[in-house]
């Protein structure tokens, strides 16, 4: 992997599958950042045995705000590409690597890397990605297949991409990402990535993912 890319890890009380994480993305990058939520377990003690930078914020923040401290770090040490991925082992590190290698080899500024197999998520996150697929269709007129897709890279000094969601907002970063990419018409690539589930109290409710069809209609009139 090129060394000008900042892998960003998220976590928040993920003991049993940090471990899993670094042990496998670290074959792959040393460049790596973990971004703790205030975790209550034994999280940041597990991430502190290995060789990798971290900050752990006083509170939890929620995705969105992580992903700003990833930012930052960033553009501060320089790097010329950020990828983000979750901490509860649903990405694995050979998607990180092909996503990563890709936005190297074409030059584009945004990877993502979309979930190939729906079918092995449960039912209720299975049509919500289809119905946001849809509508992120019909809205912006771009087929993109996972705009919640978590595991991506792009661009770390390209300012048309920008995201303000936070509060109860804060899982919709990705989505926010992905239409000011469109908005700003850059150019995005997508790649196939192995669908792993993530437990099922996490990531968005369907209260969520109604509020989150609404932020698309926002986000693309204003």
């Amino acid at each position: 992997m090129q060394k000008n890319i900042l892998i960003v890890i998220f976590t928040f009380n993920e003991a049993k599958n940090i471990s899993k994480v670094l042990d496998e993305i670290l074959k792959i990058s040393k460049n790596i950042l973990v971004v703790d939520n205030n975790s209550s377990d034994e999280t940041i003690n597990i991430v502190k045995r290995y060789s990798v930078n971290f900050i752990k914020h006083k509170y939890n923040l929620g995705k969105s705000n992580s992903m700003k401290t990833g930012l930052d770090f960033s553009r501060i040490n320089n790097y010329d590409y950020i990828a983000f991925m979750d901490g509860d082992n649903q990405h694995s590190a050979r998607d990180m690597l092909n996503i990563c290698n890709k936005i190297v080899e074409i030059n584009c500024d945004l990877v993502i890397g979309y979930r190939k197999d729906l079918r092995k998520l449960n039912f209720s996150k299975k049509i919500g990605t289809l119905i946001l697929r849809n509508l992120f269709y019909i809205l912006f007129r771009k087929k993109i297949l996972d705009i919640q897709s978590g595991l991506r890279v792009f661009k770390t000094n390209n300012y048309k991409i920008n995201w303000e969601s936070t509060g109860l907002k804060h899982y919709f970063a990705d989505a926010e990402i992905t239409c000011s990419a469109i908005k700003n018409k850059c150019s995005i690539f997508e790649i196939p990535i192995e669908t792993i589930s993530s437990e099922k109290y996490k990531g968005m409710n369907i209260l969520q993912g109604i509020y989150l069809s609404i932020m698309l209609i926002i986000w693309k009139i204003v």
